[in-house]
């Protein structure tokens, strides 16, 4: 009896202990593995008023571009990054991003002051602030050698398309013109490796779950 009311207490830790390390790893997977430069956004605008600009924008796994609405003269778009210690690196866990945050902005420092903004938050919330636990925890046995945020801003011109890249070291921008005419403004030409509609694996399947449970949304 002895032993059997000291092995339930045990299970009792391993098991919550398993539940955390699970959700921990569903709010991980928000972010995005960094290994070279690649394409991580593309943006396309059409006015719509006077200083305001409909934006279409691709991201994550590009298959669903969003449109927003934003004021200002530019774009600027805000994305989080994690890198490891040397050491975590061996254990495959290679510098990380997140896309945080869709705004625009003015290039004249008083109509900035002034003038309408828009801020569109681009990733859910979690029930798990991974970021303030990083943030907290700084011991030697910490895997985190930095966290810091980058972000990237340009133009907001119809007549081009805006192509975000990451690299280790933060985000940059290149730019190129729309279709010649006759093809369709706004339509997202970021070339991919993933195919849209193809079936996730089983991992990022139970993490995606587990990430929309932690968020109290539904399976």
């Amino acid at each position: 009896m002895i032993k059997r009311v000291f092995v339930l207490p045990f299970l009792g830790v391993i098991l919550l202990a398993g539940v955390f390390v699970l959700m921990l790893t569903a709010n991980l997977y928000t972010f995005h593995r960094l290994t070279d430069e690649s394409p991580v956004a593309e943006l396309s605008f059409t006015p719509a008023g006077a200083r305001q600009y409909q934006v279409t924008i691709a991201y994550g796994d590009f298959c669903k571009p969003e449109q927003y609405l934003l004021e200002g003269d530019q774009w600027r778009l805000d994305a989080l990054f994690l890198k490891w210690h040397p050491w975590a690196n061996l254990f495959g866990l290679d510098s990380m991003y997140r896309i945080e945050r869709l705004s625009g902005r003015y290039r004249d420092p008083v109509a900035e002051n002034t003038r309408p903004h828009r801020v569109h938050e681009l990733h859910p919330e979690q029930g798990i602030d991974l970021v303030s636990i990083i943030e907290r925890y700084t011991g030697w046995l910490s895997p985190v050698d930095t966290l810091y945020g980058s972000s990237v801003y340009h133009d907001m011109d119809g007549i081009f398309v805006y192509r975000v890249y990451r690299g280790q070291s933060g985000l940059l921008v290149r730019r190129s013109r729309q279709a010649a005419p006759g093809g369709e403004r706004g339509v997202i030409t970021i070339d991919i490796n993933k195919t849209c509609g193809q079936q996730a694996g089983w991992l990022q399947r139970a993490l995606a779950y587990t990430g929309r449970l932690i968020q109290g949304g539904h399976p």
